[in-house]
């Protein structure tokens, strides 16, 4: 169960940070972020995935749960590629798969 919660939590945390991007090509760092719903939805991820965060410290020893958090290197580029069309490059791509790999190795020890 609190692989499932990390994984949820890192999905949130990937989203606010697609969410705020999405936020920032339209608009400059200012107060008037203040009034647009992408700004609140996107703190509202990290607000959820840092509760759901908490959980899985409970759970998990700190030397696994910590590198999950690296998944959300994973789950941005994907975002970034599928929903802001930016382009992944096949570095990247073996970039990722290490990670992947990585945190495979840690999880099975």
């Amino acid at each position: 169960m609190p692989y499932i919660t990390a994984f949820v939590s890192i999905v949130l945390s990937s989203l606010a940070q697609v969410l705020l991007k999405l936020l920032m090509r339209d608009h400059i760092l200012s107060f008037g972020l203040l009034t647009q719903p992408l700004f609140y939805a996107g703190f509202l991820a990290y607000g959820l995935s840092a509760i759901l965060w908490l959980q899985v410290l409970a759970k998990l020893p700190l030397v696994v749960a910590y590198p999950l958090v690296s998944l959300n290197f994973v789950f941005v580029a994907m975002a970034g590629a599928w929903v802001l069309h930016e382009r992944i490059s096949w570095h990247m791509i073996l970039g990722l798969g290490l990670i992947i790999g990585g945190i495979v190795v840690i999880t099975s020890a």
